[in-house]
């Protein structure tokens, strides 16, 4: 058994991570450049043109209550995070949850959404005026109200005040118009992520040293494409490998023969390389914007 120090780079979502720190794995054919491999197992050549260098939320207190933390989700992608504290405002908003509610962008100030039916307590922390980042009950609309700017240009009374935005500003600020929101518990966004990338499927391929609740939902999708390919490889599964590799990689073995994909993936299928067993090592999963980098230690039990 031999331990491979990985460092990967990669475009997110079109591609998908190393076998194990060994081969290149990719969807729609797209590249992938890789700064280091000392692995025992084959490694990709890159061409030169697709080379590149690489380097390697204070809750809301409430006269010392609890708080709850929630996770705003924006047209389906954009996510924001925000504490709430613990009033009976803020308590009767929580048992609405989860909540699909059109919001509406006034003066690039606020987003705010009509809770009827419902209706919430007014027993919370009545404010003269918004502070950016305000998660608000708004009293005479009977909606809630995100401010993210202008406070200092602001004159709004009648406000309950939840809790604070966590997450930067920015996101609302750059907004664009109206736009649908879902609010729900940051625990239940977490076990439905998990539910999504189910790693306990993968009977192969163990993951080390991680905290995978605390991952964002891209950092989660990367590493699970590397966990499902790495599962691929011990189940000599070629064609889950082929969905995930360019079909012009070529692999590279330590005593510097080469292989294209078909060749290589023939040696998987007829078992002249046998993975048994696949480790995946304290990873760390960096994303920024479109490129997301991934480091780990890979434990192989293999017959090569």
């Amino acid at each position: 058994m031999k331990k491979v120090p990985v460092f990967i780079v990669l475009p997110i979502f079109a591609v998908m991570l190393t076998a194990c720190g060994t081969e290149r794995v990719e969807i729609q054919n797209t590249s992938m450049q890789k700064t280091e491999d000392v692995s025992p197992l084959p490694r990709e050549e890159n061409t030169p043109e697709n080379e590149t260098e690489t380097g390697v939320e204070e809750p809301v207190e409430d006269g010392g209550t609890s708080s709850a933390d929630i996770l705003i989700t924006i047209g389906g992608d954009t996510k924001v995070m925000a504490s709430l504290d613990d009033s009976e405002t803020s308590r009767d908003f929580l048992s609405l949850l989860p909540l699909t509610i059109d919001m509406t962008r006034f003066y690039d100030r606020e987003y705010a959404g009509s809770l009827s039916p419902a209706s919430l307590s007014r027993n919370g922390e009545e404010i003269d005026d918004f502070e950016n980042g305000d998660v608000t009950y708004y009293v005479a609309g009977n909606a809630l109200a995100i401010f993210f700017d202008k406070e200092t240009e602001s004159d709004q009374g009648g406000l309950i005040r939840m809790g604070k935005i966590t997450s930067d500003l920015d996101i609302l600020i750059n907004l664009q118009g109206d736009t649908q929101m879902t609010i729900t518990l940051a625990e239940e966004e977490g076990e439905n992520k998990m539910a999504e990338y189910d790693f306990s499927a993968f009977t192969n391929v163990e993951i080390t040293g991680a905290d995978l609740s605390a991952m964002s939902e891209e950092e989660t999708a990367v590493l699970y494409q590397q966990a499902k390919y790495c599962q691929a490889m011990t189940d000599a599964d070629t064609d889950t490998m082929e969905e995930l590799v360019s079909e012009d990689m070529v692999f590279t073995h330590m005593s510097g023969r080469q292989q294209t994909r078909d060749e290589y993936f023939a040696d998987v299928e007829d078992g002249s390389l046998r993975y048994f067993t696949i480790g995946i090592d304290s990873p760390v999963v960096e994303v920024d914007g479109d490129v997301a980098s991934v480091t780990y230690t890979s434990v192989l039990n293999a017959n090569a």
